[in-house]
């Protein structure tokens, strides 16, 4: 394989939702208030998005949710492009399944709450089908990249305005890379690679004045680093195998097994909640994430070869502003919505990493069907802002990408005096 090709077949990114390579929060109370919700947690999906709030949580509590998450990118030639004339393309239709599982469990501690909760959900990756024909087949057929969370985390009351949490979590990934071989076009090439690592989580919940219902609260998630390992394989002709006259040092592409060290970054979140009356709650969230820590994919393969690419990643944050409205007893309805600012670098921008800026909108409800058993639901759709690529480090063309998720899921647990 020459190294150029090695390059080309190795490079490639994971899809990304919001900074990096993100997925939003997709329980459906989080995801219909667009993530503002870190000072009012309440359930056992609290295990994941602050765990102080855990601390509230008397007896049983089960937080599960299904998902369907769609990416559709579209592409064209920019005018003056050496692609001019080639026809328009966009991703196929194809749901990825990210899921919300978590189960708590509170008590008494003397006459201090606290709780602990376990569970998993998709807190990074998604995938991309372009046509196997396309024009950009040289840059990218397929990314097929999950990142699987899962959390062990607690909670404790101090007092009753002062709550801490936190825990441990592991990140386990899978990925499946696809990219055609010029200039064959039905030559192509794939890797496979998994691997994980293990972080750690801090929270607090704060209410500084007992007689007035506002709340903050604060979630730290350190990074964590994991070495992914698998295989390359390549379907090529025959000539492609043999050595290259001009180039003798030049490796033909020939399979090989590859490893990939793959940080997902610090995240920091803040938030507040406020209660101006009874049936209204308002919230706001900040998220920032550290992808400085994204400068780089670099790639080694087992046959000698070792490939740095270029990511120049610089931190991104998120502003989310949230409303929940008690309609009567039973019925809850949700909004949302957030601006999105990514950290990425227009220069190396490609079919492979569509990231740039959003605004996302999001609508939910939750129904109680009797006590303690709640039904909730939420469709949150991302508008990202048009990324015209000019430049020669990455496939030239006009980018236009949208992101719509819809969640639904129960909540059930055996204290029906709920969560504080």
């Amino acid at each position: 394989m020459r190294k150029t090709t090695l390059l080309a077949i190795l490079a490639l990114p994971a899809l990304t939702l919001a900074n990096g390579y993100d997925v939003p929060n997709v329980n459906p109370r989080d995801l219909a208030m667009a993530g503002s919700l870190v000072a009012a947690q309440r359930d056992a999906a609290a295990t994941y998005q602050n765990p102080a709030a855990l601390s509230k949580i008397e007896g049983l509590d089960l937080s599960l949710a299904g998902t369907l998450l769609n990416i559709d990118t579209t592409w064209k030639a920019p005018a003056g492009s050496p692609l001019a004339g080639s026809p328009d393309a966009s991703t196929k239709f194809a749901p990825a399944p990210p899921v919300s599982l978590f189960a708590a469990y509170g008590t008494k501690l003397g006459d201090r709450g606290a709780g602990i909760g376990f569970g998993m959900n998709v807190p990074g990756g998604g995938n991309v089908f372009w046509e196997d024909d396309w024009a950009g087949r040289g840059r990218i057929i397929t990314v097929d990249r999950k990142l699987y969370g899962f959390y062990l985390t607690g909670g404790y009351e101090l007092i009753p305005q002062v709550r801490l949490g936190g825990g441990v979590n592991y990140i386990y990934t899978t990925e499946y890379l696809k990219q055609g071989v010029q200039p064959d076009p039905n030559a192509f090439g794939e890797l496979a690679t998994t691997g994980g690592g293990f972080g750690y989580q801090l929270s607090g919940e704060f209410t500084p004045l007992a007689d007035v219902p506002l709340t903050f609260g604060v979630d730290y998630k350190h990074k964590v680093r994991m070495k992914l390992t698998g295989d390359g394989h390549f379907v090529v002709p025959d000539a492609l195998l043999q050595p290259n006259p001009t180039n003798p040092a030049a490796i033909p592409p020939i399979d090989q097994g590859v490893t990939h060290v793959l940080t997902f970054p610090n995240v920091l979140a803040i938030g507040a909640a406020y209660r101006p009356v009874k049936p209204l709650l308002v919230t706001f969230g900040y998220t920032f994430n550290r992808y400085i820590v994204y400068k780089s994919d670099v790639f080694e393969g087992d046959k000698g070869t070792t490939i740095s690419v270029p990511r120049n990643y610089t931190n991104g944050y998120t502003f989310r502003l949230g409303a929940e409205y008690a309609l009567n007893p039973r019925l809850e309805l949700r909004a949302g919505v957030l601006r999105d600012i990514s950290g990425f670098d227009i220069r190396y921008y490609s079919p492979t990493l569509p990231d740039t800026h959003s605004w996302a909108g999001a609508l939910g409800a939750g129904y109680q069907i009797r006590d303690g058993l709640a039904v909730n639901a939420a469709f949150f759709y991302a508008f990202f802002d048009r990324v015209s690529q000019t430049g020669n480090l990455a496939m030239q063309g006009i980018y236009d990408t949208n992101v719509w998720i819809a969640s639904l899921g129960v909540n059930w647990r055996t204290d029906l005096g709920g969560a504080k």
